[in-house]
């Protein structure tokens, strides 16, 4: 077990490591509440709308960021996502990422999102959204992004998912916070999943859930006909992921009925042919490691396709709000 997946195991459970963690832990929160305090951002070049979360790891935003940007696609709002590029290696920056681009040009979230929207690559955000403007969009869509105080957004909207959406409450590296819970207060609206209980948010703030619902699976490789996944109900298969929170992909594949047996690797992974020899089939994973498989996945190699499905009092919220800046 690696150093980090050991922490992020005790962010949740608990252990002496995150205890020993806590001095720094309350150093990281209280340097967050300064700069939020002090930083003023300025707006970039374009409206923009940030999806982001208060701890690191997987929470749900990009198949958020998804549904946002098809959702504006429809409403007829010239949209492009712009994203840091964690990971990526572009050629030059800004840098608009190609759909058939590798995960290594232009990241993992990237390149799915990339599918389906235009993606705008930028560590510097305010480059990246005058990149989209000049190109004609009207409306920037950030996939993460709510502790880039560099940049003053015009909607901001939070993320939580899973059973413990705050962890233990603590701030890295003794906890899975990147600053303290009250940044919420900074917020235009939280979305939270099924999993989610109740958090202490401020009553003024509005509220919205949503829900990761699985549309089908294809094989890695084909975009050609979807097939329904519940028709393998009680089949075993190989669960081969790399994101920072497989439990939850456990539990997907455990209410359509399927056996499972889990190859975790680490979030970003650059998967590679040989890390897939070896693994019994069938296998599944997301469409984030799918699209950096798809180049040599086997004739039982599947992804599995979820999306992101808000309540419908989220899209009048949102349809709102964004018709104020057209």
């Amino acid at each position: 077990m690696s150093l980090r997946q050991r922490l992020e195991r005790e962010w949740y459970g608990g252990g002496p490591l995150v205890n020993a963690l806590r001095p720094l832990g309350a150093l990281t929160c209280a340097l967050a509440g300064w700069r939020r305090r002090h930083v003023r951002g300025r707006a970039g070049a374009l409206p923009s709308l940030v999806v982001g979360n208060l701890t690191v790891g997987g929470n749900g935003k990009t198949p958020l960021t998804l549904a946002i940007g098809r959702r504006m696609q429809d409403w007829g709002v010239a949209v492009a996502v712009v994203s840091r590029g964690h990971s990526a290696h572009p050629p030059e920056l800004p840098y608009r990422v190609n759909p058939d681009d590798t995960s290594v040009r232009a990241g993992d979230e990237p390149l799915l999102l990339a599918q389906t929207l235009p993606v705008y690559l930028s560590p510097r955000r305010h480059a990246g959204i005058a990149a989209a403007a000049a190109a004609g969009f009207r409306w920037a869509l950030l996939d993460d992004g709510f502790q880039h105080l560099a940049l003053r957004a015009d909607l901001r909207l939070l993320v939580f998912s899973g059973a413990r959406p705050l962890g233990n409450g603590r701030c890295l590296p003794a906890g899975p916070l990147r600053e303290p819970r009250s940044a919420w207060e900074q917020a235009d609206a939280v979305l939270l999943d099924e999993a989610v209980g109740s958090l202490p948010l401020p009553p003024t703030l509005p509220q919205f859930r949503y829900r990761l619902q699985v549309v089908g699976a294809q094989r890695l490789g084909d975009a050609g006909q979807r097939i329904d996944p519940r028709q393998w109900r009680g089949r075993r298969f190989s669960a081969v992921t790399g994101i920072a929170r497989p439990e939850r992909f456990l539990h997907t594949l455990k209410t359509l009925g399927l056996e499972t047996r889990l190859y975790a690797f680490a979030d970003h992974h650059a998967f590679r042919p040989e890390d897939l020899q070896g693994i019994p089939r069938p296998l599944v994973m997301t469409a984030k490691d799918a699209v950096k498989c798809a180049g040599f996945a086997g004739p039982d190699d599947w992804v599995l396709l979820t999306e992101a499905e808000p309540e419908p009092a989220f899209w009048d919220w949102l349809h709102s709000a964004i018709m104020k800046w057209s």
